[in-house]
């Protein structure tokens, strides 16, 4: 049996079942999202019926692309080892063997690697859409605090760089930073930033000063405070359901007034005012909600 699935214009057919590094086989069901180099598709482990998301790199051609899905594969990994619940949980990889077809109807033989990780129920940007009022204090409180605690931990091997509501997702009760294949690994934790120069890493409306600098030709470095940026902007579009675009002042802030400050501290234009460290961060989150 086989299955097919589409990447833009382009059909791909694989086997329905594939074999994780874990030993176990997986079915794969419906495709449920397509981005700009990958294909996520629902899966069940066939041993236990339990349901996954399994990612496939369905273009690896040039700009390093197949190396970098290897870069996000082995970081979710690493991370899985300390099973952080505010970070999406691997499960396994692997490849599998397929074939696609071009314009002209040809059948192409390729491979596909693929990483296994939970199923999520939507992304954050559409939970807070589909959220009629702003979202209550006691459900953000606990995730920001989750959130915040996640990317410090990520900021001991990696800045991630592509924080935006797309790529926190919502799975059951808790929300998890996910996709780290933009990800900059830190000196001394193996590989090499595989960006050219020329190319400016980072989500779109949600660039931190410093990646927008770069986008206009200053010589900026994207650092682990960029990061601190793009979720603290995230925060406050939970919080206020506006994006901190423009100038920011206190009356603009709906929330509790005690995360006010460190918010508004992560989104500072100035390196020099802005926390430096998620873990500066986190300890100003969790005093700000006290408990």
């Amino acid at each position: 049996m086989f299955v097919d699935i589409l990447f833009h214009k382009k059909r791909f057919r694989l086997p329905e079942r594939i074999a994780g590094e874990n030993g176990n086989l997986y079915t794969v069901q419906d495709q449920i999202a397509s981005g700009g180099n990958a294909v996520v598709c629902e899966c069940a482990d066939e041993s236990d019926g339990a349901e996954y998301a399994v990612k496939f790199l369905t273009n690896s051609s040039g700009d390093s692309r197949a190396e970098r899905f290897e870069i996000e594969r082995k970081l979710m990994e690493d991370l899985s080892t300390v099973r952080h619940s505010h970070l999406i949980g691997y499960v396994t990889s692997g490849c599998v063997k397929a074939s696609f077809f071009d314009s002209k109807r040809n059948e192409n033989k390729t491979t596909l690697p693929f990483v296994i990780m939970e199923r999520a129920n939507c992304s954050l940007r559409e939970f807070v859409k589909n959220e009629r009022t702003p979202i209550e204090f006691e459900i953000y409180a606990a995730q920001f605090r989750g959130l915040v605690s996640a990317l410090a931990l990520l900021h001991q091997q990696a800045i991630h760089r592509d924080i935006k509501p797309d790529n926190i997702l919502v799975v059951g009760e808790r929300w998890v930073i996910s996709d780290f294949g933009l990800c900059s690994l830190l000196d001394g934790c193996g590989g090499q930033d595989l960006t050219p120069g020329w190319q400016v890493p980072g989500p779109r409306f949600w660039m931190s000063p410093e990646g927008n600098n770069k986008a206009v030709g200053l010589p900026e470095e994207i650092t682990c405070a960029s990061d601190v940026f793009q979720l603290a902007a995230v925060f406050w579009w939970v919080v206020n359901r506006r994006h901190p675009s423009g100038i920011l002042a206190r009356e603009d802030w709906i929330g509790a007034e005690s995360l006010y400050e460190p918010v508004s501290r992560g989104l500072q234009h100035s390196l020099g005012r802005r926390y430096s460290t998620a873990d500066e961060f986190r300890l100003a989150v969790v005093h700000a909600i006290g408990y």
